[in-house]
């Protein structure tokens, strides 16, 4: 009943508000190989009610094995003009690196949170990654014939000194001769 009387009198409840700024990422999930590095890409929408640079923006970053991921925030570089109520070009929003030596695979889910100069927050969004591991590397294995003759090389010695018998006696000179 309320309902219809809000009706009769011309009062309707206000649309939801958008965000004044949204981030989509171009990538929504990344398989690297150890070592390998990655920039993820996206887009900006600002409806904040007036124009913002790229310079304007703060990407807080999450989720990710600092230890063996390094990610690097590529947004602003260069400064790219977002006027309101427009759709940025496809940016570099930020850059993963991974370490060379990782020996197991990594699964995570990077977050990203943008903030801007006003104080305005997008949703957060994140990127899936799988980072595979290095391939271990192949140790040369020595040949089992060369194992074998260098065990048997001291009882072919042994065995050839034995053969060879005692030494044949020599003939002493009496003293004085």
């Amino acid at each position: 009943m309320a309902a219809s009387a809000a009706g009769l009198l011309g009062l309707s409840a206000a649309p939801a508000a958008a965000a004044p700024i949204t981030l989509t990422t171009t990538q929504t999930s990344v398989v690297l190989d150890a070592g390998d590095n990655f920039v993820i890409t996206g887009q900006i929408t600002n409806v904040s009610g007036g124009p913002l640079l790229t310079t304007d923006f703060f990407l807080s970053l999450s989720g990710y094995p600092f230890p063996y991921v390094d990610v690097t925030p590529l947004l602003g570089d260069p400064e790219v003009l977002i006027p309101d109520r427009t759709i940025s070009p496809v940016l570099d929003l930020l850059m993963i690196a991974t370490l060379p030596d990782i020996l197991a695979d990594l699964n995570f889910n990077l977050f990203i949170l943008l903030q801007d100069i006003n104080g305005n927050f997008a949703d957060e969004v994140s990127v899936a990654v799988t980072v595979r591991a290095a391939a271990a590397s192949e140790v040369p294995e020595p040949g089992t014939l060369a194992l074998a003759l260098i065990a048997l090389a001291p009882l072919v010695v042994r065995r050839a000194s034995r053969a060879s018998g005692p030494s044949a006696p020599t003939a002493t000179l009496p003293a004085g001769t």
